[in-house]
């Protein structure tokens, strides 16, 4: 297994030899205290202790007999008793009737067994009861099958699903079992006349022990009848020998997996007055974890705690200091930020933030590695986790009503795209006039040489900051679904922004917004020149919306909103529009015509082609186009490629000055 996978980047757990098999009298011994300490059955007791690996260690926690010292834990009725060890995986066993599996099962009154598909080739493995009715405290449970075949038939289907729904093999694979399964000694007493078999089945379903068997390759319901116990002793021997000479990744797997921490249940109290047996006790006992669980923290608090882990970890390693730690923490006043020569702009706070999360240097990159997997064995260390934990320190800055700080994170997280994590760049901290100025360079080196905008540190940079005013004064917004959506596109908030960040008038809007936010007053529109844009009423300064970024700023190739004005500026944009629209919908309608077939399935116009003088009429308009094409782009090369930027150093110095009393109200007029 590569354990560097670039999707989950888990640190695999070191794995150290195996202990022996104990001994059949080290078994016996403890097998017999079970009895007495519990009275277990002598089936149920031996499984216990074959599956138990030290069994010296469990005779001690047991203590004296008549009062064992025992985990006790609370359940409506009474009291489950309980011993945590360790045990062999390969002697115990997934629930064969997952409870996960329960909505998708075929009940005989629906379809009789064996007459409809696989899922239905057996009746369904029934509850498990009591195995001795007349000991309702006794810590066993007993079920009956029909035979070893629908054992095996309802493990292959309870496995199949779990693995489908919950699957955890990659990250037993890397850390193996953490958390301890639940297990009840269990008889499956066959119907066919067979021997009833005993083994330590999963009281919680385990998609664990399922996700182990599958990477040790066992079959779980052979478990209870499997008696070769030299061929287990032959195998660990193997692993150990393979560990010392050098194992294999599959012996490294099997290393971590042959052992996992079990809480056995062996007893249960029952209240005086109680009638509840041990059976109704474990799904008691299962329900306060599956069925009503504490409620989960959710992405917001999941996030939180993510993010201070990833800060304290860089500095244990040194990579930011204590100062800083505070700083990208929120912890500190803005005073107490400037002071310590940090910036007490939230804008560029944002932006260090992102770039610390984002960087690709390996030591910051192996330091969000191990905080995050000492949470989560399978959270993937991804780009979009990235912006969560980004999201998560940036919000600090922010205070708010919580339903409007939860809508400003949801948001906030798609608002760094690709760029920001493929390509070099820094927070710099400079002026908003400077970075405006160096962000137009960079697109007029890009539009002199024809090429898409890349390698461009100042125009990403202006990006991350300008996304922070965007999305918490409400500017910008993610994709709001279908249902009542006002939004001309689905894109998501870091799409936008890229689209911005790649023509003039993007970036004058990007500096703009940087410069009203920091004035304080209503972000404003802006031309193609820089200036901004007055309402047509006459109101006063035009305000942008979610609505009009996505109009003013599309992909390349697709319509920009029409302008209301009659300049000849106005109307050369309005006809490009229309152009845009038109060869947006001749590639559609050209697509649609491709698609049609004939009763053979094949595309119409393979079988019988169009008409040769329409092809040659249209090959002809298009030629003609291709060349014009050609001239336009350099012509805009020639003309944006080159030159002065307009009003590229007066951020954000002349933005107060210009503001009128009636802009700094925050309005959403468009």
């Amino acid at each position: 297994m590569n354990t560097s996978n670039v999707e989950t980047h888990l640190f695999p757990r070191p794995v150290t030899a195996l202990p022996e098999y104990a001994s059949a009298q080290a078994r016996r011994t403890l097998a017999e205290k079970l009895t007495t300490a519990f009275h277990l059955s002598s089936a149920s007791a031996t499984a216990i202790a074959n599956a138990v690996v030290d069994p010296a260690s469990v005779r001690k926690a047991i203590g004296d007999p008549d009062d064992p010292e025992v985990e006790r834990l609370a359940v409506p009725g009474g009291t489950l008793l309980g011993i945590r060890t360790m045990v062999w995986a390969r002697k115990v066993m997934p629930d064969p009737r997952n409870p996960r599996t329960l909505p998708s099962r075929r009940h005989p009154f629906a379809i009789d067994p064996g007459t409809g598909g696989e899922d239905s080739k057996f009746r369904p493995i029934p509850e498990p009861r009591a195995l001795d009715r007349a000991k309702p405290e006794q810590a066993e449970l007993e079920v009956e099958i029909e035979s070893r075949h629908q054992l095996n038939w309802a493990s292959q289907h309870a496995a199949a699903y779990v693995l489908s729904e919950n699957n955890w093999t990659t990250s037993i694979a890397s850390q193996g079992v953490m958390e301890a399964v639940w297990l009840v000694p269990t008889t499956y007493r066959p119907t066919d006349n067979t021997e009833p078999a005993t083994a330590l089945t999963t009281a919680e379903g385990s998609s664990r022990v399922t996700a182990v068997h599958k990477l040790l390759e066992v079959r779980s319901a052979d478990v209870p009848f499997e008696v070769n116990e030299a061929a287990f002793r032959a195998h660990i021997r193997k692993l150990n020998t393979n560990w010392q000479s050098g194992a294999s990744a599959q012996d490294l797997i099997a290393l971590r997996c042959e052992q996992i921490p079990a809480l056995v249940l062996v007893g249960f109290t029952r209240y005086p007055s109680s009638s509840t047996e041990f059976p109704t006790a474990v799904k008691s006992f299962v329900a306060l974890r599956h069925v009503d669980p504490p409620k989960p923290w959710g992405e917001g608090p999941e996030n939180e705690s993510l993010a201070d882990e990833v800060l304290d970890e860089m500095y244990r390693r040194d990579l930011i200091s204590a100062t800083e730690r505070d700083y990208y923490a929120g912890s500190c006043t803005k005073a107490e930020a400037e002071a310590a020569h940090l910036s007490p702009d939230p804008v560029v706070r944002a932006a260090s933030i992102v770039k610390l999360l984002t960087s690709k240097r390996p030591e910051y990159t192996e330091a969000i590695r191990v905080a995050v997997t000492s949470q989560s064995t399978r959270k993937k260390i991804t780009g979009a986790l990235s912006n969560e934990l980004a999201t998560a320190l940036i919000l600090r800055s922010v205070a708010g009503e919580p339903a409007r700080t939860d809508q400003i994170r949801r948001y906030m997280r798609h608002a760094f795209g690709k760029a920001v994590h493929k390509e070099t760049w820094e927070s710099t901290g400079r002026d908003t006039g400077d970075l405006v100025a160096a962000a137009l360079a960079e697109l007029r080196e890009s539009i002199t040489a024809g090429v898409p905008l890349v390698n461009a540190p100042a125009s990403i940079e202006l990006a991350v900051r300008a996304a922070y005013p965007l999305v918490v004064q409400g500017r910008l917004n993610a994709d709001r679904g279908s249902s009542n959506n006002e939004q001309p596109d689905r894109r998501n908030p870091g799409e936008v922004i890229d689209a911005m960040r790649q023509t003039q008038q993007g970036v004058m809007q990007l500096g703009q917004a940087l410069a009203d936010f920091d004035a304080g007053i209503a972000l404003r529109a802006v031309d193609e020149a820089g200036d901004v844009v007055e309402r047509q009423d006459g109101a006063g300064p035009l305000t942008i919306n979610d609505v009009y970024l996505r109009n003013e700023f599309p992909p390349a190739g697709k319509k920009r909103a029409d302008r209301p004005g009659d300049t000849p500026q106005d109307h050369f944009h309005n006809k490009l529009g229309a152009f845009t629209a038109a060869m947006d919908d001749v590639r559609r309608a050209f697509e649609a015509l491709a698609a049609v077939t004939g009763d053979d399935g094949r595309p119409l116009v393979e079988s019988q082609g169009v008409d040769f003088r329409s092809c040659t009429v249209w090959r002809d308009m298009l030629a003609t186009m291709d060349d014009e094409f050609v001239v336009w782009a350099r012509t805009f090369r020639r003309a944006f490629g080159t030159g002065e930027s307009p009003r590229a150093a007066r951020f954000p110095d002349d933005t107060a000055a210009e503001a009128s009393d009636e802009a700094r109200a925050f309005t959403d007029d468009v």
